[in-house]
């Protein structure tokens, strides 16, 4: 049996002054989507313009037969 995780993290944004996610998270700079006005973005931010405020975590369990 193999059990990995799969970690999004919930991102608010100040400059937008709206919610995302980041898809690469890095030492200084990190990829991060967000939709607005109907429109979907994914930028290189510097981890400075953002907070972390949550994070889900996803357990994905694999038999190996």
């Amino acid at each position: 049996m193999k059990e990995y995780y799969d970690i999004t993290h919930i991102v608010f944004i100040h400059a937008e002054d709206l919610h995302g996610t980041v898809e690469k998270l890095g030492a200084y700079a990190s990829t991060v989507s967000y939709t607005k006005d109907g429109i979907e973005y994914k930028e290189l931010m510097e981890n400075e313009e953002f907070t972390i405020v949550d994070e889900i975590v996803f357990t994905h369990i694999e038999d190996s037969n």
